[in-house]
């Protein structure tokens, strides 16, 4: 069965939306071979399977409870779907292991998708580690910012 392009879109985003804005990973949504290239902390890893892309959804989660993610621009053509989205919340848990700092954290970054057969077989994503790290205090902003 062929998918469109924006039959693609529709996919992902219900994907997205369900995973970072009620915690549920629609595993109907993902290939049974589907791969996750992440980068967390510097380092580029790549697993099958849905457990990576369920760790970082959870880690976050449970740092910020409230966590809303909102898709701000949505690029869509062939088997290829790219979101640049924002993430928002407060926290209250810890982020990536640090102690709660109590603020409102705002976090952008740009996931792209590659679909098969109306499922997500590969996803990327490109996110703003360091501006991550400067609004928990961890490393210094830029001289006059």
């Amino acid at each position: 069965m062929s998918f469109t392009p924006e039959q693609n879109n529709a996919i992902c985003v219900e994907f997205f939306e369900a995973a970072w804005n009620t915690g549920e990973v629609r595993e109907d949504l993902l290939a049974s071979d589907a791969l996750d290239h992440s980068q967390v902390g510097g380092k580029q890893k790549t697993e099958p399977g849905s457990g990576s892309f369920k760790h970082i959804v959870g880690m976050f989660r449970g740092a910020m409870p409230d966590v809303k993610l909102t898709i701000e621009d949505e690029i869509y053509t062939a088997d290829k779907v790219v979101h640049r989205w924002r993430l928002n919340g407060t926290d209250t848990g810890g982020v990536m292991g640090m102690p709660p700092s109590g603020k409102a954290i705002t976090m952008s970054g740009t996931t792209t998708v590659r679909m098969q057969d109306g499922k997500i077989a590969e996803r990327w994503a490109n996110v703003d580690e360091l501006g991550l790290l400067q609004q928990l205090g961890v490393v210094p902003p830029p001289p006059g910012a």
